[in-house]
C-alpha cells in the first residue's frame, strides 16, 4: 500500500512538470501527447521534454524500460515518421504504425481497423460458443453468455473507437446482429 502511494506521488509530480506535453497517467503507464504544426519544432521539442523527463526519473531512482518505450506519429503525411529521431539517454526510441494502449489498438491514421480486427477475432469464438448453447439452454442463459462474454468487448472504450467508419466497423455489426439473432430469435 504505501509503494503504491509514493508512485502516485511521482507520477503526479511528473505530469505537473510537462507544461507542453499532455499526460495521461494509468497504473504505471504514462502517455505523452504533443501537437505541432512544425515537423522540426515538435521532434526539438519532444527530445527536450524526453531528455527531463528521464532526467526527473534517474534522479527519482525510478528506471525507464527503453526496449518498451515508443512513439507513433498521427497523420504525419508530409514528413517521413522514419525520419522523425527520438532519443532518451542515448536510446533511440523505435517509431510504430500501430500501438496498443489499455486495450486499444491505435493506428498512426486513427482509422481503427487494426482494433475492430483485434475485437472481430476476439468475438469469433463465443459467437460460435452462443450459437451451439442455444439448442441446451434457456434464452436467460444465452443472454448472460452475451452479457459476459460478447456485449464488453463491443462497448469497451467505444466513445474512442466508435465514431470509425461504417465500412470499418460493420464486420462487428454482423457479429452482433447474429448474436442478437441467436438469443433473441424473434428480433428483426
Amino acid at each position: 500500500m504505501l509503494f503504491r502511494l509514493c508512485f502516485s506521488l511521482y507520477t503526479l509530480t511528473i505530469s505537473q512538470k510537462l507544461p507542453p506535453l499532455h499526460t495521461t497517467l494509468f497504473a504505471d503507464d504514462i502517455n505523452l501527447h504533443m501537437s505541432n504544426s512544425s515537423f522540426n519544432v515538435l521532434q526539438t521539442t519532444v527530445n527536450l521534454e524526453l531528455c527531463k523527463i528521464d532526467h526527473w526519473i534517474r534522479a527519482n531512482t525510478l528506471s525507464l524500460n527503453y526496449s518498451k518505450t515508443n512513439f507513433m506519429l498521427l497523420n504525419s503525411q508530409k514528413h517521413n515518421p522514419a525520419s522523425f529521431k527520438v532519443i532518451i539517454n542515448d536510446h533511440s526510441i523505435s517509431p510504430e504504425d500501430n500501438l496498443k494502449y489499455l486495450g486499444v489498438f491505435l493506428d498512426n491514421k486513427l482509422s481503427w481497423k487494426p482494433h475492430v480486427q483485434k475485437v472481430k477475432t476476439q468475438l469469433s469464438r463465443p459467437c460460435t460458443v452462443l450459437s451451439k448453447f442455444k439448442h441446451y439452454v434457456t434464452q436467460s442463459v444465452l443472454k448472460a453468455v452475451y452479457n459476459s462474454l460478447i456485449h464488453p468487448y463491443l462497448t469497451y472504450s467505444i466513445l474512442n473507437w466508435g465514431r470509425a467508419s461504417n465500412a470499418t466497423i460493420q464486420p462487428l455489426i454482423k457479429l452482433q446482429n447474429k448474436a442478437i439473432k441467436i438469443i433473441n430469435p424473434t428480433h428483426t
